[in-house]
């Protein structure tokens, strides 16, 4: 029988949102939608679950989350300045004019970020929970996109059933996450303008280690992915929405 889950969906934007990709510094590059482990922060800022035991509450065998872009996806660059430290010492004392020193660099952002989150937990009572918080709008801490400066607005949108189904081809309105087998048979030639993400973080350990996905497709300008497979892939169709997407525990 194929499995059928009910799911909540909301919304969240911003200004601006930055999610740091993992090999940059202080030229820091962003993501182009925010990854699961952003996605289990912000759902943990808004229930009050303290950074230590996201971990533990939201592990990838008990969530299914999918992210689903609304709006075009824009990039632009922010000058941040940056002061030289530690102190520098000379002969016992500090030097103000090397404590004075700075530099600029440019900090990649998303201009009026826009997503679609699906989301399903199989704790009954956390769901009911984030439920009530997000109708109210109602958070312990404020959710942010990925910096804390970039607050995010969150906006409960509806709950639906998603039902499981394996398919050769589909229109794919979320981030497509792959693993290495199956980048390999999946055909996205008839899509266009599309961003090609790689190692995005979807799983966090206690140690605060990560896994991360082999790679991930979304749409720069919001449509949905036309994808073709030789193998059938794992999608979930929404019953009201009628729409299709994958969850990025699925690969």
């Amino acid at each position: 029988m194929p499995e059928k889950i009910p799911v909540y969906i909301f919304q969240v934007r911003g200004q601006f949102a930055h999610w740091r990709k993992w090999f940059t510094t202080t030229s820091a590059l962003t993501y182009s939608f925010p990854p699961r482990t952003s996605i289990i922060g912000m759902v943990g800022a808004i229930l009050g679950i303290p950074r230590s035991e996201l971990a533990k509450v939201f592990p990838k065998e008990s969530t299914r989350i999918a992210v689903c872009p609304l709006r075009p996806i824009v990039k632009d660059r922010l000058p941040e300045k940056w002061r030289q430290g530690p102190p520098y010492l000379l002969e016992g004392k500090f030097d103000p004019t090397k404590m004075n020193e700075s530099f600029q660099q440019n900090l990649e952002v998303i201009r009026r970020p826009h997503y679609r989150i699906i989301f399903w937990h199989q704790r009954k009572d956390l769901m009911e929970e984030l439920a009530e918080r997000l109708q109210q709008k109602r958070w312990v801490y404020p959710p942010y996109l990925g910096i804390m400066g970039f607050l995010a607005d969150v906006e409960w949108e509806d709950e639906d059933v998603a039902e499981e189904g394996r398919v050769k081809q589909a229109d794919i309105f979320s981030v497509l996450p792959l693993s290495e087998k199956t980048a390999k048979m999946v055909d996205l030639s008839e899509s266009k303008k599309i961003i090609r993400e790689e190692r995005v973080p979807y799983e966090v350990f206690p140690d605060r280690t990560f896994r991360h996905l082999y790679l991930a497709y979304i749409s720069r300008e919001a449509e949905p992915l036309k994808v073709k497979s030789n193998s059938k892939l794992p999608i979930f169709r929404l019953h009201k929405h009628s729409y299709q997407i994958i969850f990025c525990e699925s690969c």
